[in-house]
């Protein structure tokens, strides 16, 4: 397995992108998808998709929902579902499962032992303007424990992205976009590089510099490559930069043809960078010459010297470029990304001298992939926007065809073994009590996927179910308020919770980890309802039985 994978970053869309997403996806889905029947509140599987491939399976892929997923550095791909880390070395065959801390962002995977993720700080522990505090957080036994420090110094980060090349040496690119009266061009930004050489344990900022961008890597201990990401390149333009001393000093990599491309033309970071070793790379552009009549192209950049020469290769693109979707990835798969609107892909195994159209069975019409990569030239996988109707969610699907099939990732039982975590595990109920009180006012369905049997039975139905949380909440206006999750046996019990939502909690659920929650509703005369939420010691999702109904 190469090490193509930790370089390649998922591209982290903003907040704004993604609201605008959610409500388009969400309207297209609901057209295309055959949404959960009200019978029972499984859905089959979705219409619209392509014979003769497999059809998109809709609750297979609600049931692989992630909040991030990307490729280990050594091989392999990992996943953050809610507070567990899942990492699979044999292409989704079989899941380790441990926990990280949760909210995590810019998570990086080395292997499946050592990871890394930014986690916040409590507020009021610093930050003034556009310096936002931050903790680093990290593991050496795949989650089983974590450790977490401070950043030092007193420098604007919006984003970071993590590049280790072993357990001890890593980088940190903090980016920061141009702003008026920071002297750096809107849409441009800055970056500022950290260093560890101890596993993350302490870090020292080693430079700074404009231009570079969240799109971040290390092709070994003293060359680092950088570039703006898509949204951030429409504006500032398309570059890439280079340090050869650890971060200190950087330059314009001068690729070819680029320079040429007219001033009024579109030009966009598309993928990468990417190193697979210290001499080959690579990086993809994506153009449009505007008013010419031709069509996008992606123009796919190699080097096989340490990025001190590049090549060139153009490849037609029929659609415009997404601007919330990758266009293209590289690695040693080259790949022109959403060739029409089920997802289809151009593929290139040998560095763009031939090309092959797959034509990506099994994936809803209208979902882009929001990040997709190659684990070899088989194998790949990629997280789309799934959806009952509601928000949509993402979904991380694989293909073991080269991306001509593809199926909903499956993690089996990995979750089930995790031990309890003390911190984590309240964390964890939390979010799924706030999931489960959120959505049963605006997205029943995704509520009703959070109950357990045993709650679902005792509605009835869902149409009882959506009923009955459609009057609660026209009577409190939607407005609820969570306590905190508790495992203290004066409400933990059997008495207290019932004997028989007891028995069945004692019979599915993993008692260990089994907390109570109570949600009230401030400013009303409804009474409070009280969840018991627990992972199920099986596959260790995390379930809502509700003890006092609505």
């Amino acid at each position: 397995m190469s090490e193509l994978a930790g370089v390649r970053r998922p591209r982290r869309p903003t907040w704004r992108i993604l609201r605008f997403v959610a409500l388009l996806i969400g309207a297209v889905v609901a057209l295309a998808i055959l949404v959960v029947p009200r019978s029972c509140g499984e859905a089959g599987p979705a219409s619209g998709t392509r014979a003769p491939g497999p059809t998109f399976n809709l609750p297979a892929a609600l049931d692989a929902r992630v909040d991030a997923a990307g490729l280990m550095r050594s091989g392999g791909m990992w996943a953050v579902q809610g507070s567990y880390l899942l990492t699979s070395v044999d292409n989704g065959e079989s899941w380790q499962a441990g926990v990280i801390p949760a909210p995590a962002q810019s998570v990086f995977v080395l292997d499946q032992n050592h990871a890394w993720a930014i986690g916040p700080v409590e507020i009021g522990s610093g930050g003034v303007g556009n310096q936002r505090p931050f903790a680093i957080n990290r593991t050496r036994d795949g989650g089983r424990t974590w450790l977490s420090g401070p950043v030092p110094g007193s420098f604007g980060c919006d984003s970071q992205t993590f590049s280790f090349l072993d357990a001890d040496r890593g980088f940190l690119m903090c980016w920061m976009p141009g702003a008026t009266g920071t002297g750096v061009a809107p849409g441009k930004g800055s970056g500022t590089v950290l260093q560890t050489d101890d596993g993350g344990a302490s870090w020292s900022i080693v430079g700074q510099s404009a231009g570079l961008g969240s799109q971040f890597t290390a092709s070994d201990a003293a060359t680092l490559w950088a570039s703006p990401s898509y949204s951030s390149s429409v504006t500032a333009g398309a570059a890439l930069y280079v340090s050869r001393d650890a971060g200190r000093s950087w330059s314009t990599v001068d690729l070819p043809e680029l320079a040429s491309v007219p001033a009024e033309a579109g030009a966009a970071v598309a993928a990468g960078p990417v190193f697979w070793d210290a001499s080959d790379g690579a990086f993809a552009v994506g153009v449009y010459l505007n008013g010419s009549g031709a069509s996008p192209a992606i123009w796919f950049y190699g080097t096989s010297d340490g990025g001190r020469t590049w090549t060139v290769v153009k490849r037609p693109r029929d659609r415009p470029m997404d601007p919330t979707a990758p266009n293209a990835l590289v690695g040693r798969e080259w790949a022109v990304v959403g060739t029409d609107t089920f997802g289809s892909l151009s593929v290139s195994s040998d560095l763009g001298a031939t090309w092959t159209d797959v034509p990506a069975y099994g994936l809803p019409p209208s979902s882009p992939f929001m990040w997709m990569d190659f684990t070899d030239q088989d194998h790949c996988a990629g997280w789309i926007f799934a959806s009952t109707g509601g928000l949509p969610s993402r979904a991380l699907m694989q293909s073991s065809d080269g991306g001509r099939t593809w199926h909903a990732a499956n993690f089996g039982d990995a979750r089930a073994k995790v031990s309890p975590n003390p911190i984590q595990d309240p964390v964890a109920a939390t979010k799924t009590a706030d999931d489960f009180a959120s959505m049963a006012g605006k997205d029943p369905a995704t509520a009703w996927r959070l109950l357990s049997s045993y709650s679902q039975r005792a509605f009835g139905s869902y149409s009882d179910f959506e009923a009955a949380e459609a009057a609660l909440y026209r009577r409190v206006n939607i407005a609820y308020q969570l306590g905190q999750p508790t495992q203290s046996v004066e409400v933990r019990n059997r008495v207290s919770l019932g004997a028989a939502l007891w028995d069945d909690l004692a019979a599915f659920a993993d008692m260990s980890r089994t907390y109570v929650v109570v949600v009230s509703f401030p400013g009303t005369s409804e009474p409070p309802m009280t969840l018991a939420v627990a992972p199920l010691a099986i596959t260790g999702d995390w379930r809502v039985w509700v003890v006092t109904m609505p």
